[in-house]
């Protein structure tokens, strides 16, 4: 059976369930009578979401929601978030699925229902090798880069410890400019990033001193949605086995997904 048809055979089998134990508003039941999925998606945060070279909507969370879309026979309505406006979007109804790169930390565990995990990352204090930092005290007089309204400045501030100089940037990539061009000694940043600026500028000899967090992410819903998580939860396996999840994540980040999330 294809991915579709099990997916859609799934949603069939759903509504069989009497009309008193359904949730007072049935997403998984809205979205395939209006023919249409509304996906959050967070266009900021390449290689996560961000634009194409003809200015399309691009990433691997935009590959996630096309492909989730066509599997269920639904057109897809890409809806722009802000990082801070995410979960709001959801709670308000704006979308019925977040594509966004959602963390599932505590501030976000409880508060919207979250489908298995596709995604880890890990936020790093990064900086040339030469530079030898050990212990978080060693950042002590040190210009540390962090991009605000991200993960890893709400992370990385709190463990900065005093005395360190914090600088903020206003995108992700200008935490590594302000590392490349010496404005800074130490940037925080995301393994995956760090991975691709050491494959792009080998001579600056970067590497991950500190590890500051890790967490996983995947698609994101309300609570009360046990419909709909299931169906997520089976087009997440079923696409896990058959290899798009890993060819997706191959296609954005250079590399296969981390064993955990390889659904085999």
């Amino acid at each position: 059976m294809t991915a579709r048809r099990a997916l859609l055979a799934l949603a069939g089998g759903l509504w069989a369930a009497p009309a008193f134990a359904a949730p007072p508003v049935n997403i998984l039941r809205r979205v395939v009578d209006r023919g249409v999925i509304r996906v959050g998606v967070w266009l900021d945060a390449p290689p996560w979401g961000g634009f194409d070279a003809e200015g399309r909507p691009d990433g691997s969370e935009v590959a996630m929601a096309r492909l989730l879309a066509a599997d269920i026979g639904l057109r897809l309505q890409l809806e722009r978030l802000r990082p801070e406006d995410r979960m709001a979007a959801l709670l308000e109804d704006r979308c019925d699925v977040l594509a966004a790169a959602l963390p599932m930390l505590s501030s976000t565990l409880g508060r919207v229902a979250f489908s298995v995990p596709y995604g880890r990352v890990t936020t790093v204090f990064a900086a040339p090798a030469s530079l030898r930092l050990g212990t978080l005290g060693d950042l002590v007089g040190k210009r540390v880069a962090m991009s605000a309204d991200t993960v890893a400045f709400d992370l990385a501030q709190a463990r900065l410890p005093p005395g360190a100089i914090a600088l903020f940037t206003r995108h992700l990539a200008d935490t590594m400019e302000a590392l490349r061009l010496g404005e800074a000694d130490v940037a925080v940043t995301y393994d995956w990033q760090l991975r691709d600026m050491r494959l792009s500028r080998p001579e600056l000899d970067l590497v991950p001193h500190l590890n500051v967090r890790s967490w996983s992410h995947g698609f994101a819903t309300r609570l009360g949605q046990p419909d709909l998580v299931r169906l997520l939860n089976v087009f997440l396996y079923l696409r896990g086995v058959d290899g798009s999840l890993a060819d997706i994540h191959a296609r954005y980040f250079t590399e296969p997904p981390p064993e955990g999330l390889r659904f085999r």
